[in-house]
């Protein structure tokens, strides 16, 4: 109010009156100044608190150390990867999806073995491929057509089983069990034992917009098509709905992650020329040390960043070597690069101290 009022004092005039209204004017737009500052730089740091920079320098650093693949054009070790894995004796799994075959590496990056999936309906044949899970002693899950195809650690066929749902996903967090993703009775996750039976599931599906209501049961809908897990116990799923990150352990919500990202965009349709495609942005989340990144999948991208998280909070992000798609037992991720031609790289994760 006594911004508004000044105009009308004419603060030239030299009587007293005049001097003591100015000498008590001062004061007050002093503290209304120092006011707008206070909020202009609330703003700005709410802003910067809830906004990540790209730029941020962070102490986290990937460090590459393996690579499989090679740089030719002849006999190529993989057409493309799909999927990637490993067990506690530190061997890679990858399934490459073009050359339909399974190869398993050393720690060391030496072949170990290759199992080949032929296109199918049979008890080993697959005609698409959505998933990949080792357990700890190297039992291999492969997942696709709902039903999944089983083999021993030393690569034997075990058995095929049937899944009576969509389970778009599969995943091992650390355990003998794997787990599988895809709305069924309500719940999500549902985890399998190592003969390939359902014994428990859990999370409930999420919240849809009103629009894809009647599609709350639906793979993309009310869950996410993808996961990730760490071998500690940790299942991360993406909300396809809004930038959130729901950690579980042990059946049971454990922590959230809610971030920004320019790329980041919700369930939306869009039209084609033989109707309606629906597009999701997909996440694979992996913990690096003490932090978390959350790489989006998404064609928008012109650089493969991860979001960067500590302690629940988004501190900024992190270029990557590759997309990633695995966490070994010692922490070491997983990454693919198949720019130029498919190569897996491992890399351990460095914190630079001062």
């Amino acid at each position: 109010m006594m911004v508004k009022k000044a105009p009308f004092l004419n603060l030239n005039q030299s009587s007293l009156a005049a001097r003591i209204r100015r000498k008590k004017l001062e004061p007050v737009l002093l503290i209304f100044s120092a006011i707008c500052l206070l909020f202009v730089l609330f703003i700005f740091a709410m802003a910067t608190s809830t906004a990540a920079s790209p730029d941020q320098k962070l102490p986290l650093k990937l460090i590459p150390e393996l690579t499989i693949g090679q740089e030719t054009e002849e006999n190529p070790t993989f057409a493309f990867i799909g999927y990637v894995d490993t067990d506690a004796k530190g061997n890679i799994y990858v399934l490459d999806t073009k050359y339909r075959q399974l190869k398993i590496f050393k720690k060391d990056g030496q072949l170990l073995r290759t199992i080949d999936i032929p296109q199918g309906q049979g008890p080993q044949e697959l005609n698409q491929f959505s998933g990949l899970a080792v357990t700890p002693s190297g039992r291999i899950f492969i997942n696709g057509d709902r039903k999944m195809i089983l083999y021993e650690a030393e690569g034997n066929y075990l058995r095929t089983v049937s899944v009576n749902f969509h389970v778009s996903c599969i995943g091992s967090p650390g355990t003998e069990e794997i787990i599988g993703i895809g709305p069924y009775e309500g719940k999500i996750l549902h985890v399998f034992n190592d003969q390939g039976q359902i014994t428990s599931s859990f999370a409930d599906a999420f919240d849809v917009p009103q629009e894809f209501q009647q599609m709350k049961m639906m793979p993309m809908f009310g869950a996410p098509l993808i996961f990730s897990c760490s071998k500690d116990g940790r299942i991360f799923v993406m909300n396809p709905h809004s930038y959130e990150v729901l950690i579980f352990r042990n059946g049971k919500l454990e922590a959230k992650l809610n971030g920004k990202n320019e790329f980041y965009h919700p369930i939306i349709k869009k039209p084609t020329k033989t109707g309606l495609a629906f597009i999701s942005t997909a996440a694979q989340v992996f913990p690096a040390g003490e932090y978390i990144l959350v790489y989006l999948s998404t064609p928008e991208k012109k650089s493969i960043m991860a979001d960067v998280f500590l302690k629940g909070k988004q501190i900024g992000s992190l270029e990557l070597p590759g997309e990633p798609k695995a966490i070994d037992y010692e922490g070491k991720l997983y990454l693919i690069d198949q720019q130029e031609y498919p190569r897996l790289i491992r890399c351990a994760p460095k914190v630079e101290t001062k």
